[in-house]
């Protein structure tokens, strides 16, 4: 089962795991399956029986949390407190997805490794912390924290989305900051993790687990290689860096590596040219 399975990486994980033979159920609020309705949930567990939940569907991005913070706060937090809740009376493990934004502000020095502080300096970035406060109450859950997430239908937002857009417009694309640096994960990759994870034994389970590459990239870097990428050669803006963003941002990928057996296998050049063929 996968919550969220109509969005950008739900889409994407649920047809790799059908291509691997599994069956998967869809619960997406564009069809009417809301989580934070928590008898439609269980409803829908004790009706589909799934062996697993990937727990995707979230508030999943900056301004629209910022917008309504308590939307953000009922769907990334109780919301996700109410998956597991359903989950556990029917003794299904869940693999919520949350992001390195928890790590926000990086007080440390990086790479980033799963035990580094945590709290959120942003209302999504502390929503979704809520979530795995909340995840830790059941067993077993598993928490996979992503970096940053690119790849062909994350539109119009992100450095790498925002970038494309706007050369595609005629725009000139914008870099807020620029020497700050990021560890950018392609979608093709998250679906592996995500799939890992899933088949994952059970004594890897009640973990966190970064999801990246441990490959650092400074944002400038990143934008120009989207240009070179693109054949675009016109001008760059360049405004303030936001303060939601970390100086540096990598993560230290031993321990996924270790126990879930996932390394990447796209650096982000060759990301780039998988997403823009």
């Amino acid at each position: 089962m996968i919550t969220g399975n109509l969005g950008f990486v739900g889409t994407e994980t649920q047809k790799y795991l059908i291509e691997q033979g599994f069956e998967v159920v869809g619960f997406d609020l564009m069809e009417g399956k809301d989580i934070r309705d928590l008898q439609q949930l269980k409803d829908f567990i004790e009706a589909e029986r799934p062996d697993r939940i990937l727990h995707l569907a979230a508030i999943a991005r900056f301004d629209e949390a910022d917008s309504n913070p308590r939307v953000a706060f009922e769907t990334n937090g109780l919301g996700c407190e109410k998956v597991a809740y359903a989950a556990s009376k029917y003794h299904v493990p869940v693999v919520y997805t949350s992001t390195g934004s928890v790590y926000m502000p990086v007080s440390q020095k990086p790479p980033i490794t799963e035990n580094f502080n945590v709290c959120g300096n942003s209302v999504y970035g502390c929503s979704k912390y809520l979530g795995e406060l909340y995840i830790k109450q059941y067993t077993p859950w598993m928490i996979l924290r992503y970096a940053h997430l690119y790849g062909k239908e994350k539109r119009s937002h992100g450095l790498v989305g925002g970038f494309i857009d706007r050369i595609n417009r005629g725009l000139a694309p914008v870099f807020y900051g620029g020497k700050q640096s990021n560890d950018f994960i392609y979608i093709k990759d998250v679906v592996r993790a995500n799939f890992l994870a899933l088949t994952a034994s059970y004594d890897r389970w009640n973990q966190v687990y970064n999801i990246g590459t441990g490959e650092e990239l400074t944002t400038e870097s990143a934008g120009n290689m989207i240009c070179e990428i693109m054949d675009y050669k016109g001008d760059i803006k360049k405004e303030e860096a936001r303060i939601v963003d970390a100086d540096r941002f990598v993560y230290d990928m031993s321990k996924t590596k270790r126990l879930l057996g996932f390394e990447h296998e796209y650096d982000f050049k060759k990301g780039l040219i998988d997403m823009t063929s």
